[in-house]
């Protein structure tokens, strides 16, 4: 028991009831004496002291939790999600790729040095008939040299390589962007999810408080005579059943703060405070919502990225069919010392260059077989931003007229609470009176119960179906 529900305890009448648990404050049906009232008045005094000092140490926590927002969600998603970190290095390594020595632009340069070393003993007789014996005889040789291979021309693949470069990077970059409007649509749906839950926790709570205050009226007319002892159960089951689904509701909102901690990437048991605010924005016309689609979607985007792809590849592939001229040039430099042989020094140095030409007259119709293949590559990626368009334009559509569904069962489900609540303050009245049954009271505050339920969950499916536009149509970013 908490400190303030210890000073309520001993200074509120006996008929008080309902005590709270500490952990999900919900109200359970108890009857709770007034110690106090069996005490002398200084001890009294002295105990209610006792209970305020304490009440007093305990009214401000250690450590208060943190406050959250969306904003602040996002932006905390953003920086440490492992899915968005891995893509961006994806990324990364894509422009890193991008560049005109990797396309084959550019020439090869290499250098070459090799020192040899030799002992050797050797016998010679020659056709004159001399002798010459040379022991431990000393060579050495040193060979230096600059070489330079330049593709000059390749029937255009370079080119067409260099395009297929800029649109890995381009789809790298694309993939993050899927990645971070994933991230930022699970943010804003757990989110909103919490939002609905601990509304839903609310109304639990206040269904739990109708159901005790008509389980104290129930109290009330049975110690006077005029209330029967069936009316009493019933109102302990009803308020048994309300408080069940107050501590389902709650426990239903502390699973969601780890999960929304879990795609925060940080601890998944810290807790955090919530606003209770869902504010709807009604969308642009459809047409004007499909026209963005069109040129923002990243899924479009990254299927149109993949036929262009495909299309540098049949250009690639169609690069066989032309010759290939290659430039060399070098500069060599050499030594040679010798204690035995014909030479005894040399050396030489120069310049060499030339010009290589090769064309491939035939290969057994490879050349033929892959252009064909790389054709009906490109033939699929058409098919394919022509599937996607479609899907794009069905999930958009469908999901307009949702929002549009849920923004007018808002409105209705808003006129229905307000007349439920009305109508329950008026039964209550009836019951009080003995005009209204247990079964009537308990009908009219379900109807509240459910008129409410069905306003959270039509809140939530249109703010749902809003984050979904504005994920197909390129616009789900991190918010002002």
């Amino acid at each position: 028991m908490n400190p303030s529900s210890f000073i309520y305890t001993l200074f509120i009448p006996a008929q008080r009831e309902g005590i709270h648990s500490p952990e999900f404050d919900v109200p359970m049906p108890e009857l709770r004496p007034a110690p106090c009232r069996y005490l002398p008045g200084f001890t009294c005094v002295l105990i209610f002291l006792m209970g305020l000092g304490i009440f007093m140490l305990n009214a401000v926590p250690a450590n208060s939790q943190e406050s959250m927002t969306l904003q602040k969600a996002l932006q905390v998603a953003l920086e440490n999600n492992y899915g968005i970190l891995l893509q961006k290095n994806e990324a990364k390594v894509a422009g890193n790729n991008n560049t005109v020595g990797n396309a084959g632009f550019l020439p090869s340069v290499g250098l070459d040095v090799t020192l040899n070393n030799t002992i050797n003993t050797t016998h010679q007789e020659q056709f004159s008939g001399t002798v010459k014996d040379v022991n431990n005889a000393k060579n050495n040789s040193l060979n230096a040299g600059v070489a330079l291979d330049w593709t000059v021309f390749d029937g255009l693949r370079m080119f067409a390589t260099k395009k297929m470069l800029n649109i890995l990077e381009e789809l790298g970059n694309n993939g993050t962007k899927i990645v971070v409007e994933g991230t930022v649509s699970d943010v804003s749906l757990t989110w909103y999810g919490m939002i609905q839950t601990a509304k839903l926790v609310k109304v639990a709570r206040e269904a739990a408080d109708l159901s005790l205050q008509r389980k104290r009226i129930s109290e009330a007319k049975v110690s006077i005579g005029s209330g029967s002892q069936l009316m009493l159960l019933q109102s302990t089951v009803d308020l048994n059943a309300d408080s069940t689904r107050l501590l389902q509701q709650q426990v239903t909102l502390a699973n969601l703060k780890v999960d929304f901690n879990r795609i925060l990437s940080r601890d998944v048991a810290s807790d955090f405070e919530i606003d209770e605010f869902i504010t709807i924005t009604k969308p642009l016309p459809f047409d004007l919502l499909w026209g963005q689609a069109q040129k923002q979607n990243t899924q479009l985007i990254a299927a149109r990225l993949n036929q262009q792809y495909a299309r540098s590849g049949v250009r690639q592939a169609e690069a066989d069919r032309y010759p290939q001229l290659d430039l060399s040039a070098g500069y060599s430099y050499g030594t040679l010392n010798s204690q035995t042989g014909f030479l005894k020094f040399n050396r030489s140095y120069g310049l060499s260059y030339g010009l290589t030409l090769s064309y491939n007259l035939f290969n057994g119709f490879n050349v033929n077989r892959a252009v064909k293949n790389a054709k009906i590559v490109l033939n699929s990626g058409e098919i394919e931003v022509q599937d996607a368009t479609l899907s794009l334009h069905a999930s958009l559509l469908k999901t307009y007229q949702e929002f549009q569904a849920n923004i007018r069962i808002v409105e209705l489900q808003e006129s229905n609470v307000k007349v439920a609540r009305e109508n329950v303050t008026i039964a209550f009245e009836k019951y009080k009176l003995g005009t209204l049954n247990d079964i009537e009271l308990r009908e009219i505050q379900q109807k509240l119960i459910d008129a409410e339920y069905e306003l959270i969950y039509a809140q939530f499916e249109a703010k749902k179906a809003e984050v979904e536009i504005l994920r197909l149509t390129g616009q789900l970013t991190l918010p002002e």
